[in-house]
């Protein structure tokens, strides 16, 4: 048997340590890093999972609080991330049980999707597949000068300046995050701010030619202005920012400036839980009702240990989530073709198997910004 645990509080330099080395960081790199995640306190223990050998941490996953709320929607969300094994463990199957734990964990807790950035091969046996789509936009001088787009007035700030401005405004994005320790996460190395009368702007990097634009609101929806002063202040010649599929509304008012655009994923999901994820999404599940017949259908969702079932119906427009297998229609999906299906990606194998208003309710809103990344 193979005991995982939470490091201990007086660990956490070891544990630190041990990250470290595993992915060839500099010292004290998380804790610069992601300034909100890597505390010596008790609550960031339980965020960790280890397995040790003769004492020694050799394996690590670490499963993070995320409460994203997008396009209306509220969802928790466990944000994988820092998993690794030393480089004289690898090949006995921690990570493959580190992983399995985990994933129990989040249902135990309540994360009934979970995020990761990583590579799709390696993930995709444990169920986590690119799903979200995301529109990258990216603006010239020229596309701006081009349609008149004059600059507004910005400052440059030092994170702890910008904190009250983006406590202010970060929930005027349709898709944005509940950030208890906004204080410290600002902090995240490398990333420059800039407020102005009715918003603020985040970017990532030191690069100054072509911007990365992390995060950008603008309450009165000027946000090609503030685009162009940041191009201007950094003497730069594109800006690029990440649009989720979910800020449609601000994704169609920029489009007409954009010198180019490109689609994609946010990043990697999995469906934990199906159920809980269609009852938190059920008042956007009932507006698109509206207009539907009658049906219900039961989806199966296979994992590697389990085949759990959940019944949609959607009777006189209003929408029914029911664990368990409650329907005469039944289909049943793989995780991975699942997490497309309800999180939004390419087709699948069973689509055609799918009641057609089914595919009318779906996808799920859900989308991690890039400052909450873990």
């Amino acid at each position: 048997m193979t005991e995982i645990r939470h490091p201990r509080l007086e660990e956490f330099e070891l544990l630190m340590r041990f990250l470290e080395r595993a992915f060839g960081h500099s010292k004290a790199f998380f804790q610069r890093a992601y300034p909100h995640l890597y505390l010596p306190t008790e609550e960031a223990m339980s965020w960790a999972y280890i397995i040790e050998e003769h004492g020694e941490i050799v394996s690590h996953v670490g499963v993070y609080p995320i409460e994203a709320i997008t396009a209306g929607v509220r969802c928790s969300v466990g944000g994988i991330g820092a998993v690794s094994t030393s480089a004289k463990t690898r090949g006995k199957g921690y990570m493959t049980v580190l992983l399995r734990h985990a994933i129990n964990e989040m249902r135990r807790i309540g994360y009934p999707i979970s995020w990761l950035g990583g590579d799709r091969q390696r993930y995709n046996s444990f169920g986590w597949e690119l799903a979200s789509p995301l529109y990258d936009l990216q603006f010239s001088r020229r596309s701006l000068a081009w349609y008149g787009i004059e600059p507004v007035q910005i400052e440059e700030v030092l994170p702890e300046e910008a904190l009250p401005v983006v406590e202010k405004f970060q929930s005027y994005q349709p898709c944005h995050t509940i950030r208890p320790d906004l204080a410290r996460q600002i902090q995240i190395m490398d990333k420059r701010f800039w407020i102005f009368d009715d918003g603020y702007a985040i970017l990532a990097g030191q690069e100054r030619r072509e911007l990365r634009i992390l995060e950008l609101v603008s309450v009165s929806g000027n946000e090609l202005g503030v685009i162009r002063a940041l191009l201007d202040w950094n003497f730069g010649d594109r800006a690029n920012w990440g649009h989720s599929m979910w800020d449609s509304e601000r994704t169609s008012r920029l489009m007409h400036c954009a010198s180019y655009w490109s689609g994609g994923s946010s990043a990697m999901y999995r469906i934990n839980d199906l159920a809980q994820v269609l009852t938190a999404a059920r008042s956007v599940l009932n507006a698109r009702a509206q207009s539907l017949r009658d049906f219900s259908v039961a989806i199966g969702v296979q994992e590697h240990d389990r085949t759990t079932v959940t019944t949609v119906q959607v009777v006189g427009g209003e929408v029914h989530i029911e664990s368990g297998r409650h329907a005469a229609s039944y289909v049943e999906l793989p995780i991975v073709e699942a997490t497309r299906l309800i999180l939004g990606g390419p087709s699948i194998a069973a689509q055609a198997n799918l009641p057609q208003p089914l595919l009318a309710l779906l996808p799920v809103p859900c989308y991690v910004l890039p400052l909450d990344h873990v």
